[in-house]
């Protein structure tokens, strides 16, 4: 379960994020209507992670983070900001903040996107040095596959946390472009027709104990269709649940 503690000043934003947010997606939502408040409760207990807005009354959000910092807190911290706040943005990445989010038209959307990064972020954090043992056991191992091996939260559309050399003759991509902080999910370029399938069968073979295999479409970066075979295998935590793959895919 992860918790996230959320901090506005806006009683009907913090309900309506507390709504989102817990409606079965395995988080439980604290809430702060203050800096101050907020300080006095990361003194009871920690959190998987912070949302907290830039304009509150008397500490603004970035200020808030700060403080949290200064306490030697590293919990990854998302600060929602208004539009067109570019000022709060350097600000907010400079003081240490993991994620900014723009407050927008549309929650639903907007919420869901914040849901995968945390949750990616939190993955990052807590990822156990035995989990990343084995990951760089398999990283040695397919570093010369002419293909490209990977390692990546088990949750459908989550970004890569590693790609490896053989991506780009694969996709076209460079690896950085596919893992957390590039500008392309590896689920967007598998081929349309093939996404929800691929998704579904992955999480679902990931379960298993084992290797899986599948077989689908990519669309590399020139626009070309390409048939490839994805081979991997769950990582898991101390309860056995899966948290990672660890594995390869190549060209059919």
């Amino acid at each position: 379960m992860v918790s996230i503690l959320v901090v506005d000043d806006e009683m009907q934003f913090l309900e309506l994020t507390r709504m989102f947010l817990e409606k079965g997606r395995g988080i439980t939502v604290y809430t702060a209507t203050s800096g101050d408040m907020a300080l006095e409760m990361l003194k009871e207990r920690r959190y998987d992670a912070i949302i907290s807005d830039y304009a509150m009354p008397g500490m603004n959000g970035i200020e808030f983070m700060k403080r949290v910092r200064a306490m030697g807190d590293d919990t990854p911290f998302v600060i929602f900001t208004g539009r067109g706040r570019e000022d709060v943005v350097i600000d907010a990445l400079n003081f240490g903040a993991d994620l900014y989010v723009e407050k927008g038209p549309d929650p639903n959307s907007q919420f869901s996107d914040i849901v995968s990064r945390i949750k990616q972020i939190v993955t990052n954090r807590t990822f156990s040095n035995n989990e990343k043992k084995q990951c760089e056991r398999c990283t040695t191992l397919l570093r010369n596959f002419p293909g490209m091996a990977y390692y990546r939260p088990v949750e459908p559309g989550d970004w890569m946390l590693y790609a490896s050399e053989g991506t780009t003759d694969l996709t076209g991509h460079s690896p950085s472009a596919l893992v957390a902080g590039g500008n392309i999910r590896y689920r967007d370029i598998i081929h349309p027709a093939d996404r929800t399938r691929v998704e579904r069968d992955r999480v679902e073979q990931s379960e298993r104990v084992g290797s899986f295999r599948l077989e689908y479409r990519i669309i590399t970066a020139a626009g070309e269709e390409k048939a490839v075979v994805e081979e991997g295998r769950a990582i898991r935590g101390a309860d056995g649940i899966p948290t990672m793959i660890c594995g390869f895919i190549r060209a059919a």
